[in-house]
């Protein structure tokens, strides 16, 4: 996990497509936290977990 915080940890600000096991989501990236990521999609906030992470495309 502290590889992906790594890599973006840079990429705060910057606008991303995160796939889940879910769904995916586009935002920005607000925020990088020990365990999950803050994105601000449509004036929603999401709390995506690390581990949750499948794919990321920026």
């Amino acid at each position: 996990m502290w590889q992906l915080r790594n890599i973006l940890v840079p990429l705060k600000g910057s606008s991303l497509t995160v796939a889940t096991e879910y769904a995916k989501v586009t935002g920005t990236l607000l925020e990088v936290n020990f365990d999950y990521i803050t994105i601000t999609s449509n004036s929603n906030l999401l709390y995506i977990p690390l581990t949750g992470i499948k794919n990321i495309a920026y």
